[in-house]
């Protein structure tokens, strides 16, 4: 079947791979439809082609189709601490004040280790966002042509005895982006805000006001060295 005008196929390209200008055609294309979506990300990290119909309907030879990738919800936490309960958000060790009704042998604390721990109620320790930045660069930086990173990389604030700065959060988004830099040298990454990406939680004030100010000018410091200098 034909495609029509805008939409999306498997076979022909987002961008032509020969321009010299692809880059920042890319970067700017995608940025302006993600900040014409939702704020909120969720949880995924997919490895997709990605193409759109020209307007002459005409298939296109699957050399012009390109790939990206969706990071999102990398939730760094800078006070993960090894070896912690799961019920403190892997941020105390035991012996620390514990419900009465807390079951050690189910909370899997000796298991917390150094990467993390699955299924679990804690955010994600630094050596993991190293791991997986030198991962990517290895293993798939190479075949992608630009990167969407759709935020959420501060950490959940859930635990009473520490809870979340602002600051935390945009420490967060410092290391992500360090991480996505050191992973992605030659093709764009184009990041967006996640709903734990500011403060208070799910709460963007409305443009122009101090509070957005502020996380936009944070922000925009974070991620600077992802955006081309002339965007």
């Amino acid at each position: 079947m034909a495609a029509r005008k805008g939409q999306l196929t498997e076979t022909t390209p987002l961008l032509p791979t020969h321009s010299k200008h692809r880059g920042k055609r890319v970067f700017a294309a995608v940025a302006a439809v993600l900040a014409a979506g939702s704020l909120f990300s969720y949880l995924l990290l997919a490895y997709c082609n990605y193409s759109i119909a020209d307007t002459s309907s005409k298939r296109l030879s699957s050399a012009a189709v390109g790939r990206y990738l969706h990071i999102t919800d990398l939730h760094v936490d800078p006070n993960y601490m090894e070896g912690a309960t799961t019920y403190s958000q892997c941020h105390r060790r035991p012996p620390h004040v514990l419900p009465p009704d807390y079951d050690s042998a189910k909370d899997g604390h000796a298991h917390t280790g150094r990467f993390g721990i699955p299924l679990a109620k804690c955010d994600s320790p630094i050596a993991l966002i190293n791991a997986t930045s030198e991962h990517l660069k290895r293993e798939w930086a190479h075949k992608l042509d630009f990167v969407i990173w759709t935020g959420d990389s501060g950490r959940h604030d859930g635990d009473p005895e520490q809870p979340r700065t602002f600051d935390q959060i945009i420490q967060g988004n410092d290391i992500a982006s360090a991480a996505l830099r050191s992973a992605f040298k030659k093709i764009p990454v184009v990041p967006n805000i996640g709903n734990n990406d500011v403060s208070p939680h799910n709460e963007l004030a409305a443009p122009g006001h101090k509070r957005a100010r502020k996380t936009f000018r944070a922000l925009e410091r974070s991620w600077r060295p992802l955006v081309p200098k002339d965007q």
